[in-house]
C-alpha cells in the first residue's frame, strides 16, 4: 500500500503525463503541483514508485511514466469522479431519448456520441439474436387482402411487413390468427425456434405463416450481421502513441474483426456496471497497448448489451468512466421505454 506523499505524487505524474503525452520529471511536479516537498523528495519518492513497478522510465535521461500497475491503482484508488455539466447530460439525453429513434438507430447513434464524447474507438455489442424472445405478434386487417404483420421481439426489435394475400381474410379472421400465433410463439427465444415450428407455422396458416416464417428469418441473418458497432477508428491516428504506422496497423486491423472485438467486449463486460481493463490486462495483443472501459445496458432489469471506449493506456480514465456510464444509463432508459 502507498503512502501519502506517493499517492500525491503518483496522482500528480499520471495526470501530467495523461496531459502533456510526455515523461514527467520531479521539477515538473514540482512546479505545477504543490506538494510542500523539494524536488528532491519527490525525486526520491518517483525512484521507489518506479521500484515497485507503478513507473517506468522510458529513457535514462527522461522522466517517468506510469504503468499499466500505476494506472490501476489511480483507476481503483486515486481517480476522482468526473461530472459532465448539465448542458452536456441534456445534449446527449436529447439526442439519445428523441422518441422517433428505433432501438436499432438508438445503438448507432449511442455508438457516434460516444466516440465523439471521448475522442476514442467506441463499441457497442448488440443484444445477441440467441437472446431475443417473441413478446407480441399483431396482425390488422387493412382491406380483405392487406394485412399489417408487426413482430415485437424482446429486448428492442419491431419489424413491420405489409403483405398481399390471394385469399381474402375478414378482420375477425385475422384476429383469430393473431392469437393463435401469439399463443404459439409468446415467450420462446429464437435458440428455441427450429424448423419444427417454422414448418408447423407454415402449415397452419398458409401464406400468412410464409410471411411470417420470412420476416422472423429475415430477422435473425440482419441481427447476426450486427452484433457491435465500432466507431470512431480514426480518433486513435491522432494520439502520440500510435505515431508508429505498424502499431496503428495492428490495432485498425484488429478493429475491423468483429469476432476479435465480440471476444475483447465479452471478456471485459463480465459484470454490471463500469469496467476498467488497462494494457496488458487485455486478451488480445494488439490491444495491449490501450484500455478498454465497458459498461452494460438494460432493458428494464435484464443485462442485454455492453458499450464502451477503447483508447491509449494514457487516458482520461475519470472522463471515460463517467462517459461510458452516462451513455450506458441513458441507452437503458431509451430501450425499457420501447419495450414497455
Amino acid at each position: 500500500m502507498l503512502d501519502e506523499r506517493k499517492r500525491l505524487v503518483l496522482r500528480a505524474i499520471i495526470d501530467s503525463y495523461v496531459e502533456t503525452a510526455e515523461p514527467v520529471g520531479s521539477r515538473t511536479i514540482a512546479r505545477k503541483h504543490d506538494l510542500g516537498v523539494s524536488p528532491a523528495t519527490i525525486r526520491n519518492e518517483m525512484a521507489d514508485l518506479e521500484e515497485t513497478g507503478y513507473l517506468e522510465q522510458p529513457h535514462v535521461s527522461a522522466g517517468r511514466i506510469p504503468s499499466d500497475k500505476g494506472y490501476r491503482f489511480y483507476v481503483d484508488s486515486l481517480m476522482e469522479p468526473h461530472t459532465f455539466a448539465k448542458t452536456e447530460v441534456e445534449k446527449i439525453e436529447k439526442q439519445l431519448l428523441d422518441p422517433q429513434l428505433t432501438p436499432e438507430r438508438a445503438l448507432h447513434a449511442a455508438a457516434r456520441l460516444l466516440a465523439l464524447l471521448t475522442d476514442s474507438v467506441s463499441l457497442v455489442v448488440a443484444p445477441s439474436t440467441d437472446q431475443l424472445v417473441f413478446k407480441h405478434i399483431q396482425l390488422v386487417s387493412l382491406e380483405p387482402n392487406s394485412i399489417l404483420v408487426t413482430l415485437v421481439l424482446h429486448p428492442m426489435i419491431v419489424k413491420n411487413r405489409l403483405i398481399r394475400t390471394e385469399q381474402e381474410y375478414s378482420p375477425e379472421e385475422v384476429a383469430d390468427i393473431s392469437e393463435a400465433l401469439n399463443k404459439k410463439l409468446k415467450g420462446i427465444t429464437y435458440r428455441q425456434l427450429g424448423m419444427t415450428v417454422l414448418r408447423e407455422i407454415i402449415s397452419d396458416f398458409g401464406e400468412i405463416g410464409r410471411v411470417l416464417v420470412e420476416l422472423v428469418l429475415q430477422g435473425l441473418a440482419e441481427e447476426k450481421e450486427e452484433q457491435i458497432y465500432a466507431t470512431g477508428a480514426s480518433n486513435i491516428l491522432t494520439k502520440p502513441e500510435f505515431r508508429d504506422v505498424q502499431r496503428a496497423a495492428a490495432l485498425l486491423e484488429a478493429l475491423e474483426e468483429k469476432d476479435v472485438l465480440m471476444n475483447v467486449m465479452s471478456s471485459t463486460a463480465k459484470s454490471s456496471g463500469v469496467q476498467v481493463v488497462i494494457g496488458q490486462e487485455n486478451v488480445y495483443a494488439p490491444m495491449q497497448t490501450c484500455s478498454i472501459v465497458t459498461c452494460t445496458y438494460y432493458v428494464g432489469s435484464d443485462v442485454v448489451g455492453a458499450l464502451g471506449v477503447l483508447g491509449p493506456t494514457r487516458m482520461d480514465y475519470s472522463k471515460m468512466v463517467a462517459a461510458v456510464d452516462l451513455v450506458a444509463r441513458t441507452v437503458s432508459l431509451l430501450l425499457t421505454k420501447h419495450d414497455r
